[in-house]
């Protein structure tokens, strides 16, 4: 009996301290059983989000760029991801565009997605525990421990009886003596994918966290200072540089930029705060600035000066090149300022005429299912005298509504537009 007794507890002694995590919620399974059911049910799982409005979304790498793509089919093992584009809806509130898929698809082996890329579909809030459970299993056999982290961080922040079972097994899987006081919890945020996270990491793993963070955090900053334009302390209207991004889009990024960094001590040296303020002070002044001079130049609209109107939404839009808004504003005026008559084949103004069709260019080119910045970045190009570029933007038309039996009213419009000025340009 002595000696049956000693044989458990030499094999309690044997097991992973942290097998309870995996015991308790699938008994009898193995880690690598629990990894291997995950991956195989990772079709059907697709499958069933086809059905919902949101669908999983990945960073795709094509070779040449990081592409954002959803899927759009799943098929025996392999799933198609279509490139996401910006459809023009811009929400006010979440400071974001609204995207849809659109244009080039890739067709990728579903088990063989980024490990990443799937633990971001995955919120503990949503999902069930033993599905979150068996995603840190998988992404543990992928050798991706910082993602399986996050991810059961995730659970026990919502699940707080899990804890101690997830700090074991954080604690095994990479090697950490397990701290008296527990793991510590540290915020994070991806920048990339615009969301806050947490982290329970040992005492040295958190040192060397804050280290490579602050190694990023310099190369980061310099990064930011080129996406605001380089130029903080020029007034509004005349900085030297243009941002690279929409203004409140920019705003946000530099607000999550703090939340990334904070801790540091890049961020917490005293010259780079107030730097990083400053960036945030001239984000904001620029965004004051451009609204009230937009009342003026509205005004300007309202008492029919649509060149003097042009002018002023031409000199704010420098400041927010990337604002669809306000490019489609100063196209606009541009186009009433033009005067195009017979049809879009004369034009009082070529010059404005022109300006317009280069703003309506480029938001075709950043909103490309727009079917209505194509025509009329097709009708200004014929009023200045452009043809060919002005049947390019029809045929595109045509060609995004051809075969189509689902078309809205809108898009009809748009189509029948097209095809009547492709035979007005013969």
């Amino acid at each position: 009996m002595l000696r049956l007794g000693a044989l458990i507890v030499a094999v309690l002694l044997c097991s992973p301290v942290w097998g309870g995590l995996v015991d308790k919620h699938f008994s009898g399974k193995t880690e690598t059983d629990v990894a291997a059911e995950f991956e195989a049910g990772m079709g059907k799982f697709l499958e069933a989000r086809l059905k919902e409005d949101l669908k999983p979304r990945i960073w795709h790498d094509n070779g040449r760029e990081h592409v954002w793509v959803e899927v759009i089919e799943v098929k025996q093992g392999e799933s198609t991801w279509q490139t996401l584009v910006r459809d023009g809806r811009w929400y006010t509130e979440l400071k974001r565009y609204v995207y849809v898929p659109y244009g080039k698809s890739y067709k990728l082996n579903t088990v063989e997605l980024p490990p990443a890329e799937v633990a971001s579909w995955y919120r503990s809030k949503y999902r069930l525990t033993e599905e979150m459970i068996a995603l840190a299993c998988w992404l543990a056999g992928k050798q991706d421990l910082l993602a399986a982290n996050h991810v059961l961080t995730d659970l026990a922040t919502h699940k707080t009886d899990l804890r101690a079972d997830v700090e074991a097994w954080l604690c095994e899987k990479n090697a950490w003596a397990a701290p008296a006081d527990g793991l510590q919890l540290i915020d994070t945020f991806d920048l990339e994918r615009d969301r806050p996270g947490q982290l329970l990491l040992s005492k040295d793993a958190a040192t060397e966290h804050y280290k490579a963070l602050d190694k990023d955090a310099k190369k980061a900053f310099k990064e930011l200072e080129k996406l605001q334009g380089g130029d903080v302390k020029s007034k509004p209207g005349y900085r030297r540089g243009q941002p690279a991004m929409r203004l409140l889009v920019l705003q946000d990024y530099v607000d999550n930029f703090d939340r990334k960094y904070a801790g540091t001590p890049y961020f917490e040296k005293k010259g780079n705060k107030e730097d990083i303020a400053a960036i945030q002070a001239a984000i904001k002044a620029d965004i004051d600035w451009i609204e009230a001079e937009g009342f003026k130049a509205a005004r300007l609209g309202i008492e029919d000066d649509w060149g003097g109107a042009a002018k002023a939404y031409d000199i704010l839009l420098r400041s927010d090149p990337h604002n669809n808004e306000l490019m489609q504003l100063t196209a606009e005026a541009f186009n009433k300022a033009a005067v195009v008559t017979d049809g879009a084949r004369k034009a009082e103004d070529k010059e404005a005429a022109r300006s317009a069709a280069l703003i309506y260019d480029r938001l075709s080119a950043d909103f490309p299912i727009v079917l209505a910045y194509h025509n009329h970045a097709g009708v200004n190009w014929l009023a200045c005298g452009e043809a060919k570029k002005a049947k390019q933007h029809h045929e595109e038309v045509i060609r995004m509504t051809e075969d189509r039996k689902d078309l809205t009213e809108n898009e009809q419009k748009n189509r029948d537009f097209a095809a009547g000025q492709l035979k007005l340009i013969g």
